[in-house]
């Protein structure tokens, strides 16, 4: 008998079911379209065609917008962090982890009209960084963000080729491979309006299968009151991870680049606010049934080993049901072909996303539509090989209590969360006129030195601060866990929950006393020109005759009016 769940067979027949399915979806994008393009009296070689194809700007209401901004942040990490946290840190870590998911979408119900307005023509939060900082500071936001996204697609692919091998026996790649070539393939065909559509299906899709395997979980488990106790717990430990998780998914969540294409392809100004609404709270919803299905899954567990839990890997706790004996053959293909569709919901997204930043910036270029978008799908390829490697060599780094380097989605979301998190403040205060261009350079700055700096007092050495910018310990530092089980590395290490929020004061202090600097170095230069006291421009310095202090042919003239 094989020690797998399903055959290799079994596997590659349901996996290239599903991609090809959500192909065909994909491609009934076209039409629909070419059809919405014909209503706005578009031209197929008009500018507008490719701006459609980026942004599907203006067509969504606001349940489309809900059910993509669901299956666009549902991604294969349900199947892990929800229960990691509810493992890790009870009550607390599970709301901590709701709220954190809703927050982003609560911060763009309120202000992404207004980047809308600021930017009518944008697709991307990139363009509104460009049109309201400049060129400078788009490039480190789109280089932070095309990172952030590379990472999270890559945990996308880790977790495909992780769940065919657990599944099937079979080499990672032959999951992960295809799927980063389907969904890119059918992304570059239809472009946004595609991600849209298979969105909608998936999303459904989602929550069919959450609700016929996680309902059914609820009452196989055998739980009695000790085991359940022990399992649901309020702690201080908790709370600390509840504060890391609010900032640290928030940071995320709200610099998802699908999400701002969806601020764009919105209808209308009510369309977006119900739809982020809405599909916020499905988000935060799915993530309370996971993490609750992980708590049952941990209190069964300490139930059957007299109080001491076996679960050595609190994020594969989700993978206790397998060993259950209600969980039939047939109910391991439903959980892997939810697997798949999280996995697509997502990669999709993200691949769009990655794909809008680059193309739109090279616009800004004067390349021309067609150029930028062919230019940024082959950016998107070539990216695209480093990911699948990376989600290859990731699946196959292990040891048995996965420690030390061995990668976890946590580790791989820390190293993106680190990194946004010092975007916040910078960026979302350029809403208000006071902020300068220097003033937001420098506080984003100023947040990633922060994260130095904190590494390298905490360890002694610079090597220390480098580490710190992934939230990981690379076998120089090793901290040991603290006595009530904060991991000395991570994502949940202690330092985290005051890292996040002193990166969002430091950011903040920085960005608005540079500012106000700048602004006073801007007003005292309007005097001198004005008056024509000191020399206004570099140029003046350069030149040894000319006169500053006024016309001296003119030397009667009137003093001039403010």
């Amino acid at each position: 008998m094989s020690e797998y769940y399903l055959s290799e067979g079994e596997a590659t027949l349901w996996l290239v079911l599903l991609l090809v399915f959500f192909f065909l979806m994909a491609g009934c994008a076209v039409p629909l379209t070419l059809r919405e393009l014909q209503r706005r009296k578009v031209s197929l070689t008009d500018d507008e065609t490719a701006d459609f194809w980026y942004t599907a700007r203006n067509s969504q209401n606001w349940f489309s917008i809900a059910l993509s901004v669901c299956a666009t942040s549902a991604g294969a990490w349900m199947i892990y962090t929800p229960s990691e946290a509810a493992v890790m840190g009870g009550w607390w870590a599970l709301i901590g982890y709701c709220v954190g998911i809703f927050l982003a979408p609560l911060a763009i119900i309120i202000f992404g009209p207004q980047f809308r307005e600021m930017l009518a023509d944008g697709a991307n939060i990139t363009d509104w960084v460009g049109h309201r900082f400049g060129f400078a500071s788009q490039l480190w936001v789109t280089v932070c963000l095309v990172y952030y996204m590379f990472i999270y697609l890559a945990t996308q692919l880790k977790t495909m080729g992780d769940t065919i091998n657990s599944l099937s026996g079979m080499d990672p790649e032959k999951g992960i491979i295809p799927v980063a070539g389907v969904t890119l393939l059918y992304t570059a065909m239809g472009g946004l309006p595609a991600s849209i559509l298979t969105d909608q299906i998936q999303a459904v899709a989602i929550w069919i299968l959450v609700c016929a395997v996680c309902f059914p979980l609820w009452g196989w488990v055998d739980v009695d009151q000790e085991s359940w106790e022990k399992a649901s717990v309020w702690t201080d430990r908790g709370f600390e991870m509840a504060v890391s998780l609010c900032f640290g998914v928030f940071g995320a969540e709200v610099f998802n680049l699908a999400f701002w294409q969806r601020v764009y392809a919105a209808r209308d100004e009510r369309q977006l606010r119900i739809g982020f609404f809405v599909g916020g709270l499905w988000v935060s919803l799915l993530t309370f049934i996971f993490g609750f299905s992980g708590m049952l899954l941990n209190a069964q567990n300490l139930k059957q080993n007299g109080g001491v839990s076996t679960i050595y890997v609190p994020a594969f706790t989700f993978f206790q049901i397998y060993e259950m004996e209600q969980c039939t053959k047939s109910f391991k293909l439903m959980i892997y072909i939810l697997i798949v569709c999280m996995i697509a919901s997502c990669a999709d997204s993200f691949q769009t996303g990655m794909n809008s930043v680059i193309s739109r910036t090279l616009m800004k270029r004067q390349l021309g539509s067609k150029s930028s978008l062919l230019i940024g799908e082959l950016f998107l390829l070539i990216l695209n090989v480093p990911c699948v490697i990376f989600a290859a060599v990731a699946v196959r780094d292990t040891n048995e209590n996965f420690d030390g380097l061995a990668v976890k989605i946590t580790d791989l979301f820390s190293m993106a969360d680190i990194v946004t998190i010092t975007l916040v403040v910078p960026l979302f205060s350029g809403l208000w006129p006071f902020t300068t261009n220097v003033g937001c350079l420098a506080g984003m700055a100023s947040g990633m030195c922060t994260v130095v700096i904190w590494g390298w007092i905490e360890f002694g050495n610079l090597m220390g601060g480098m580490e710190m910018v992934t939230m990981m310990c690379f076998g120089n530092h090793n901290p040991e866990p603290s006595d009530d089980g904060a991991p000395g590395c991570g994502f949940y290490a202690r330092r985290a929950a005051m890292i996040f929020p002193l990166i969002v004061l430091v950011t903040f202090v920085v960005t608005m006393v540079v500012s106000y600097m700048d602004r006073s170095l801007q007003a005292l230069d309007t005097i001198a020109k004005h008056y024509s006291v000191v020399p206004s421009t570099t140029e003046a310095w350069k030149e040894p005759n000319v006169q500053t202090y006024g016309n001296p042919s003119s030397s009667g003239s009137q003093s001039p009016k403010l």
